[in-house]
Parts: C-alpha cells; sequence; structure tokens
C-alpha cells in the first residue's frame, strides 16, 4: 500500500513519491519554533525514540520525547486502564503542549497513540501520527443513576470520531504486530473518516509491534513525518491548532 493511499476523505492523497520529493526538495522547511512531541508506549521509555529523535533534528525540528509516570504499566496496549490514569496522562501532555510555541506535530506509539487521540480530539496539535495505537474510548453523554454506576468505562476520556474540527490523523498498521493487529488500527482508521477532518491508514506489512528501533524503522520514520508536514501546513490552521472545516 502507498504511503499515502487514504490519506484524506474522499479522495486518495498523492503519491509517496512525490510528497516525499517536495518535502525533501526544501518545500518545508522546519523553522526554529517546530516541534515534534513523541509519546512512547506502556513499558517503554523516551529511549525507544532514540534514533527518532536524532533523524528528526536532522531535519531542524525541536523534538521532544519524555513520558507520564503512569504510563508504566502493563505491555498489553489493548488492556483497559482506570479512567483517571489515562486523564492524569492527557493533562499531563496538555501542560507540556503549553510550553511549545506553536502547535506541535504529536506521535504515539501503542498506549501513546491513545494519548495522541485524545489530544487531537481536544484541538492540540498541528497533526497526528498513532503507530500501532489501541482505539480511545468514544465519547459519549455522561451517565447518570444506575449506567455511572455499574459502567466502568463511564467516565473514561474519549474522543469524538466525527468531530470537525479535529487537526489531520494518520494510523499506521503493522502486518506482524500480534498485539495491536493492523486490522484493528484500519478499522479505527475508518471509523475516523465519517469525520470530514483529514485523516489516513497506512500499513507496513513486514513491520511489527515494535517498528520504532526494527529495520526500516528510517522509512516509517520519514513516511509519517512528511504526512504531517503536508497536511500541517500552517495556512489550514485558526489559533490552538485547529483544523479549518
Amino acid at each position: 500500500m502507498s504511503a499515502f493511499e487514504q490519506g484524506a476523505p474522499g479522495h486518495r492523497a498523492r503519491e509517496h513519491e512525490d510528497t516525499q520529493s517536495d518535502s525533501r526538495s526544501g518545500a518545508h522547511a522546519a523553522a526554529p519554533e517546530d516541534t515534534v512531541i513523541l509519546i512512547h508506549g506502556t513499558c517503554m521509555g523516551s529511549l525507544s525514540w532514540e534514533h527518532w529523535m536524532s533523524r528528526y533534528t536532522a531535519r531542524g525540528y525541536c523534538v521532544i520525547a519524555t513520558g507520564a509516570p503512569e504510563e508504566a504499566g502493563t505491555d498489553d496496549c489493548l488492556a483497559p486502564r482506570d479512567a483517571a490514569t489515562v486523564a492524569n496522562v492527557v493533562t499531563y501532555y496538555e501542560r507540556l503542549l503549553l510550553t511549545v510555541a506553536k502547535p506541535p506535530i504529536l506521535i504515539g506509539h501503542c498506549f501513546g497513540g491513545e494519548i495522541v487521540q485524545l489530544l487531537l480530539d481536544r484541538g492540540l496539535g498541528a497533526a497526528g501520527v498513532v503507530i500501532s495505537g489501541p482505539p480511545a474510548a468514544e465519547r459519549r453523554p455522561r451517565a447518570f443513576g444506575l449506567a455511572a454506576r455499574v459502567g466502568r468505562r463511564a467516565d473514561q476520556p474519549g474522543v469524538d470520531y466525527g468531530s470537525r474540527t479535529r487537526p489531520p490523523l494518520l494510523l499506521v498498521g503493522a502486518g506482524l504486530d500480534f498485539n495491536v493487529p493492523p486490522e484493528l488500527v484500519e478499522a479505527t482508521a475508518l471509523r475516523y473518516q465519517e469525520s470530514d477532518a483529514v485523516s489516513g491508514y497506512l500499513e507496513y506489512p513486514e513491520a511489527c509491534h515494535h517498528a520504532l528501533r526494527s529495520p526500516g524503522w528510517e522509512q516509517l520514520a520519514d513516511d509519517v513525518l512528511d504526512w504531517a508536514e503536508l497536511y500541517a501546513a500552517p495556512e489550514r490552521f485558526a489559533t490552538a491548532g485547529r483544523w479549518k472545516p
């Protein structure tokens, strides 16, 4: 599958070869305040992004890879998480984003990808990339009475899949991922494509769950940043990183 197949709702985006040559030939030159924030998954740390940080720094970006304390835990990306834990992690990154001069590109792996979805739902970031990430819970009207008492996920932070104000989002599946199967990632991407906001899906058939540090990571890192640069053009945004419908 082309790296930019299904890049935007309603049509197929330009082929990867054209986009790649555009971004590498100076069509986008990162300004000093351009930032990429990398959010790691569970049972991992910021060092999982070590190579990505060097590569993106070489492209002119300020790169931030840190982690909230609550991110430690099970390595099962699909395991239910305490709502307070998820909310605390989101709050941690919301505060981090306030220290950045302009809306950054957000890239998350595994549970970090769920956090990216939740941040974008709040209108934060210029664009987001989710690599082998689970679907975020859907935001529903708050339950009352018995439903609130017995609903384990009643207060779980969630997203509005139909939001028209969400910044662009790319979801990436790995063909050999047995933690978060690519079919699940693609199904999540299809839900987002119900919205007019830009979303895309990209799959690497030979990649595994730990593609960040596996052979071929360079191509993955370049592809997702190229996509984010393509759709996070400054003229497409109003304040606070919100997508202009």
